[in-house]
């Protein structure tokens, strides 16, 4: 699985690399971007498209992260309340076998100290 995911992402970087190499012209050529509003406008700096690209993806990679957070903290949460009841349980199970173990071997002592005592009463 390990070496499929590695080609996937080669295979990805490689195509990107060659839409970019295809677009060469495009991707270089240097742009402003403008926002007017009702009570102004605002400018960039004229910049690569290609940085822009690279800016609005890594915005928007930062927004999913800091969207996600707080779902991650609550399965964090979650997960370590169930990781405790398990292991509740599995000390619940562990002292219940401890005890049947227990009697089971009382009964066996139990059980021989009976069958020996029996042929002793039969002799008398």
């Amino acid at each position: 699985m390990r070496k499929v995911k590695l080609a996937f992402w080669l295979i990805l970087l490689g195509l990107l690399g060659l839409v970019f190499w295809q677009n060469q012209t495009f991707f270089l050529e240097k742009r402003g971007i403008g926002i007017d509003y009702f009570i102004g406008s605002y400018h960039t700096p004229e910049l690569q498209i290609a940085l822009y690209f690279l800016i609005f993806f890594l915005v928007g990679l930062l927004v999913s992260y800091f969207s996600s957070l707080s779902e991650r903290f609550v399965a964090r949460k979650t997960i370590r309340k169930l990781n405790d009841e398990l292991a509740n349980a599995r000390k619940k199970v562990s002292d219940l076998e401890a005890g049947i173990a227990s009697q089971q071997a009382a009964d066996s002592n139990a059980g021989q100290t009976v069958a020996t005592a029996q042929p002793a009463d039969a002799a008398e």
